[in-house]
């Protein structure tokens, strides 16, 4: 009777609907006490289990000295159960398939929701650049106003195989395009030969007129990144959306 029953929970029944159905079906038909003492369990969860699997269409009801016996009904209601529940699962595939345009509307929609992260330090800014490389679809280019902040001591680390070699496998995968906007200052002419070695980057420089100080951008695809570069004090915020990067993006060009 044990491997019946486990048998029995297979196709869906519960632990005590499997118990009392499997006695059933061999002491059919039996009452609520017999099941109670047979099965041991109260008679209040056997008469529960009973009307449920009544429900179900597996066990039927008579009467034996005017006491009400239960009894297992065979092969093909267990048949009719299954394909009633597989009936079921059908209907709900096809109102699945029905909530399929109203999830693309509320996607849609969503598009125009902004999707904003707040960062902080050095590490919080390697994650979220790091994320915006991953995220950008293929062929995308990113557009990048900077001061001189990546020549300071601090950040010398942009430079060194890890991390280089990590971004720019990011960059070929994705095969990722570079603008850069940077300061017409000293330091950035004295390192301008770094600019001039690498592939898949554009660079220009900023009126003399016109320097950004301690302060940073970057845009790729529907996300920008907005930085404050001030020491010790580095903070920034990541806005995902398409609206605002497209207009940030006309912001660069223009000033490109």
């Amino acid at each position: 009777m044990e491997q019946l029953s486990q048998q029995l929970k297979t196709l869906g029944l519960g632990d005590y609907e499997a118990l009392i159905y499997s006695q059933l079906l061999e002491t059919s038909p039996a009452s609520a006490t017999t099941l109670a003492k047979k099965c041991h369990l109260s008679r209040s969860s056997v008469y529960t289990t009973l009307s449920s699997l009544i429900a179900k269409g597996l066990v039927g009801t008579t009467y034996k000295n005017e006491i009400k016996q239960f009894i297992a009904e065979d092969y093909s209601a267990l048949e009719q159960f299954l394909q009633k529940q597989k009936n079921e699962v059908e209907e709900k595939f096809k109102n699945l398939t029905a909530l399929k345009d109203s999830f693309k509307l509320l996607a849609k929609n969503n598009l125009n929701i902004p999707q904003i992260i707040f960062f902080e330090g050095q590490e919080g800014l390697k994650k979220i650049y790091l994320s915006m490389m991953r995220e950008a679809p293929k062929n995308s280019t990113l557009y990048l106003l900077r001061d001189e902040f990546v020549w300071q001591p601090e950040w010398k680390f942009i430079f060194q195989m890890e991390w280089h070699d990590r971004v720019k496998r990011l960059k070929i995968e994705k095969n990722i395009k570079t603008k850069l906007l940077v300061n017409n200052s000293i330091t950035e002419k004295k390192n301008e030969k770094t600019y001039k070695n690498k592939k898949g980057l554009e660079y220009k420089f900023l009126s003399k007129t016109h320097q950004i100080k301690q302060f940073a951008i970057y845009i790729i695809a529907d996300t920008v990144s907005i930085l404050s570069m001030e020491k010790n004090n580095l903070v920034g915020i990541k806005i995902t959306n398409q609206h605002l990067a497209d207009n940030f993006k006309e912001i660069f060009e223009t000033m490109w």
